[in-house]
């Protein structure tokens, strides 16, 4: 009899733990439905399916302003520390197992002068600097990316860097005014920079912390912007406009509209305006993507590298059904990587005295840095010999 009602409740027991991971409360689920999106771009741009889908990063962007601003300027007190860990829990983990597995399983095998650029990009990612390191060494949308499995690693430095920015603005400036000033600054000195680049044509800008803090700026701005006064007709017209004004230039956007071009504004507003209309009627168009968005930091890891290998493996370039299939592999690598690496890490930090939060972040920015080291020395012995 005990035994009958345990299978009885498996069943529920399960879908209400696969809910529980892919359906997070306390979360917008139109939200998570937009980083859907956004992954689901790039990931379709690297496979060379969709020319603008580099526009997801755009996307990430806005939506990472908008968290920052909201952990930074809306918590009150703000808890500094609270602030660094969560950044460090969220984001360390899941990089530096990628970054790891992909090193042991091509740089024994690769080309000598490959490895020691892959080995310096990978050193580069785990101090979050490779956005610095990709604008020095190769163009984002030139053939030669593909040799590079940690590149796509350089939005994820930016990310770090504004949190290092909005952080220097919750601590030295206590009061919400002050902060405005300066996200209006910062969002205007960074715009003109992007304009500027764009005339003169300097495409490393596309990689450039400066280029991007306006975009940074948009999503933090949401936290001091009055309301949008609509009725629910209009709010959930302008919902769908913007829905589709992101997929429209996920579609006819070509590589002269990336950020520093102006053509960057329209998907950043369009972005904003969503973010802005949570009680939009026509929110429920996201939300499909929701289980996506949600584990779609690790998608983002897993997807390039896996293109990446299949390339060196295959020794021509992948597309079609391969590449479908190496997609596939991919996103399988993100949700392993999401269930077992991501999300106990974020529960961990949740759950843990505070002591023991403080000793897992200085054991994991520790381990980042003998990674960067080794990396470093192993690309240092691949140049010499």
């Amino acid at each position: 009899m005990v035994k009958v009602m345990l299978l009885s409740l498996a069943p529920e027991t399960w879908k209400t733990r696969l809910k529980a991971e892919f359906f997070p409360l306390n979360r917008r689920r139109d939200i998570d439905g937009l980083r859907g999106l956004a992954v689901l771009l790039v990931m379709i741009f690297h496979a060379g399916w969709l020319k603008g889908g580099f526009i997801g990063v755009d996307i990430f962007i806005v939506i990472s302003g908008y968290f920052m601003g909201r952990s930074a300027f809306m918590q009150h007190p703000f808890r500094p520390e609270r602030f660094v860990w969560r950044r460090l829990y969220r984001l360390v983990p899941a990089l530096l197992v990628m970054i790891v597995v992909v090193c042991a399983s091509m740089l024994w095998w690769v080309l000598q002068s490959d490895r020691a650029d892959i080995a310096q990009n990978g050193a580069y990612a785990l101090i979050y600097l490779s956005n610095i390191w990709a604008s020095h060494h190769v163009g984002y949308f030139e053939g030669q990316s593909i040799a590079y499995p940690f590149l796509h690693t350089w939005s994820l430095s930016l990310e770090m860097q504004f949190y290092v920015v909005i952080f220097l603005v919750a601590v030295l400036l206590p009061r919400l005014g002050n902060r405005r000033v300066v996200l209006y600054t910062l969002l205007g000195a960074s715009f003109l920079y992007s304009v500027f680049a764009s005339y003169r044509g300097d495409h490393a800008a596309y990689y450039s912390i400066f280029a991007r803090l306006w975009e940074f700026s948009l999503g933090t701005l949401i936290w001091v912007l009055p309301a949008l006064p609509q009725s629910l007709l209009l709010s959930g017209l302008c919902y769908a406009v913007a829905v589709a004004v992101l997929v429209l230039c996920g579609v006819f956007y070509d590589l002269t509209n990336a950020c520093p071009s102006l053509m960057a504004v329209l998907p950043c507003v369009a972005t904003m305006l969503i973010i802005m209309q949570p009680q939009a009627i026509t929110r429920r168009v996201l939300e499909p993507l929701a289980p996506v968005g949600v584990i779609s930091y690790s998608l983002y890891l897993w997807h390039w590298p896996a293109i990446v290998l299949a390339s060196y493996l295959l020794f021509f370039q992948v597309h079609g059904l391969t590449m479908a299939l190496v997609l596939c592999g991919a996103v399988v690598a993100g949700t392993l990587s999401y269930l077992f690496v991501e999300r106990p890490m974020l529960s961990y930090e949740n759950r843990a005295m505070p002591s023991a939060v403080r000793l897992g972040a200085g054991v994991m920015v520790g381990l980042c840095g003998v990674a960067a080291l080794a990396l470093a020395w192993l690309s240092f012995l691949s140049r010499v010999h």
